[in-house]
């Protein structure tokens, strides 16, 4: 390792971190860049896979790799959790009280469920946010024999917003193939005034749902749960009553975020839209979950915002001219029944639009995992 290289700290070793470090491996000489990424995971999850691991339409063992297995040689891997962040002396502090010294530093810390926002969520709701999760929502749903489903998420944001939708859909298909769908009520809940964020795409994932019978409630914030008597209530004042709670937790950025002073109590850090820097430094990026930016929370974001940032680093590093920007750009694709999807692709400045599923789109989201395996995770693509 050559003494002038450049020390690259990564931050997380979640979709993004790792593949910031294979990507940045990629397009730089370690004579140049001495890439580090600190991150404490002993398995790496397809988190994409959760909206049909509950179900058995994915088998969970294809879902999941070992951590350090990931990592291109060339990328130095180090398990450690991070504990405190001090940009001002590019200097990051370690739970084992060791210092690591930057030229460079990206956060891609990702963010964390808050289920401590929302008394009464952890004995009332299931989720399919993490593996262990989706694990134990495949049993309840295993023993489920008929009754009342609600659906939903606790708070905004959340990572990959169109999921909500995607797992209510696959188990609409679900109850139809074990022969229960019509002893079952599906309730949807959403906290604004369409079923999805994005207002090009709303109207059509709502038809989708009126067409197999979803029940669809707009403007449901929700307030608190009752697990006693299984009782969701929203700030609008509507009450649901469940059998089955399936609600997205609360998110927020990393604890060791705000407590460097980088974020307020949200944890999710303020950045340059286009060059991906926090304030004033130069230095210093934050990519994937880890940002506030006006984008959704996806493997498919950091996917674009490492390639932009892997470009910028090595050319910088070398002394070459770069002239792009990150604009933004998002690609996402979900299942919307048995057999058919949609993907939607969109940018700051470019919405997206969807009229109508295919199984083209199915086959490339059935795939996914494997793509993102061999392909994505290792910054080939």
């Amino acid at each position: 390792m050559s003494p002038s290289a450049k020390k690259v700290l990564i931050l997380g070793d979640g979709a993004a971190g790792t593949m910031m470090g294979n990507k940045l491996r990629f397009h730089s000489d370690p004579s140049d860049i001495q890439i580090t990424v600190l991150g404490n995971s002993e398995k790496h999850y397809f988190k994409p896979d959760g909206v049909s691991i509950p179900f058995g339409f994915k088998d969970y063992r294809n879902s999941v790799k070992p951590t350090r297995s990931l990592f291109n040689f060339g990328v130095n891997y180090v398990r450690e959790t991070v504990a405190s962040i001090d940009v001002k002396n590019s200097t990051v502090i370690a739970s084992s009280g060791k210092s690591y010294f930057y030229d460079y530093l990206i956060i891609a810390t990702g963010d964390r469920f808050a289920y401590e926002d929302l008394p009464g969520y952890e004995k009332a709701a299931s989720h399919f946010y993490s593996l262990e999760a989706s694990l134990a929502l495949r049993e309840k749903l295993n023993h489920f024999n008929g009754g009342k489903i609600v659906i939903g998420q606790a708070s905004i944001p959340i990572q990959c917003p169109p999921a909500p939708y995607e797992f209510t859909f696959q188990l609409e298909q679900y109850l139809n193939l074990r022969g229960i769908r019509k002893q079952t009520e599906l309730h949807y809940i959403y906290p604004l005034n369409r079923v999805f964020t994005i207002p090009n795409v709303a109207p059509f994932v709502e038809k989708l749902m009126d067409d197999k019978g979803i029940i669809i409630h707009k403007m449901f914030n929700v307030d608190s749960v009752e697990p006693e008597i299984r009782r969701l209530n929203s700030i609008e004042g509507e009450t649901l009553d469940y059998d089955l709670l399936v609600l997205v937790p609360p998110h927020r950025g990393q604890k060791v975020i705000t407590e460097s002073g980088l974020a307020d109590e949200s944890g999710y850090i303020d950045v340059d839209r286009n060059r991906l820097n926090y304030a004033d430094y130069d230095n210093v990026f934050v990519i994937g979950d880890a940002t506030n930016l006006p984008i959704s929370k996806a493997g498919a974001t950091a996917h674009f915002e490492t390639e932009y940032l892997a470009n910028r680093l090595a050319n910088e590093v070398n002394g070459n001219a770069f002239f792009e920007s990150y604009g933004g750009e998002v690609a996402c694709t979900t299942i919307t029944s048995g057999s058919r999807a949609i993907t939607l692709f969109f940018s700051y400045n470019k919405p997206p639009r969807v009229n109508y599923e295919s199984k083209s789109d199915y086959f490339l989201k059935w795939t996914s995992s494997d793509t993102y395996f061999t392909g994505m995770i290792r910054g080939i693509m």
